[in-house]
């Protein structure tokens, strides 16, 4: 499976910080502050896109997007814009946000601009977990996903309707057998919860206390898909 190559121009630490975790579970991204460490990534390895934070650049962004093209004639575009800040303004995009947005709002959209790819797709009544793409998906909508919330989402949709033990979660999941501490096991169940909440998807983690947790529907066999 094609893992796509994403450069990403910024000069603000602290939207790097906040992005990048969350790009990295999905893309192999390279960081650039300046248009000499952009085209010094561009000539040392295949970028897919380009991801631009207009308000914190500081070159002139039409000639490096030329200088892009050049070499790379299916190279793609996306651009971090400020409210108000007009299209005939900035470079031909493939696809823009406007401040402020989430994680998720990216990633929806970078999804749409580079080629879908066909991963594993896990099912359990209609709730889906796209384990390459790191998405779980109710309806229409979706949630993006860390690596350890994917492993977590996996093991109860392929165990659906069944109790796992917490020692049996921090295998699946965290790869060992001591319990001396899971904060990070509550953590992750809380966060799990919260997804599911988000994506308005009828399907609950129900705890049984001293024992552990079971992924179970809120709604009839008949009526989910």
């Amino acid at each position: 499976m094609k893992r796509y190559t994403i450069l990403f121009l910024t000069r603000y630490g602290s939207l790097e910080q906040q992005l990048l975790p969350g790009l990295s579970a999905h893309y192999t991204v390279h960081v650039a502050q300046t248009r000499r460490e952009a085209i010094a990534a561009l000539n040392a390895q295949q970028v897919d896109l380009i991801l631009a934070d207009v308000p914190a650049l500081r070159f002139d962004l039409v000639r490096f997007w030329d200088d892009a093209r050049a070499r790379n004639r299916d190279m793609r575009f996306f651009l971090l814009l400020e409210k108000g800040t007009r299209l005939d303004q900035v470079p031909r995009s493939h696809g823009y946000l406007r401040y402020t947005f989430s994680l998720s709002q990216l990633l929806r959209r970078l999804a749409r601009v580079l080629p879908t790819h066909q991963g594993e797709v896990v099912t359990w009544r209609g709730l889906r977990l796209d384990i390459q793409g790191h998405f779980l998906m109710w309806d229409t909508r979706q949630v993006a996903l860390t690596p350890k919330q994917v492993a977590l989402v996996q093991a109860f949709l392929r165990e659906p309707d069944v109790l796992l033990s917490r020692a049996q979660l921090m295998q699946d999941v965290w790869g060992t057998n001591y319990l001396g501490d899971t904060r990070t096991l509550d953590v992750h169940i809380h966060g799990m919860r919260k997804l599911l909440r988000r994506l308005q998807a009828p399907f609950v983690l129900e705890t049984e206390r001293g024992k552990g947790y079971r992924l179970i529907c809120s709604l009839p066999e008949s009526v989910t898909r």
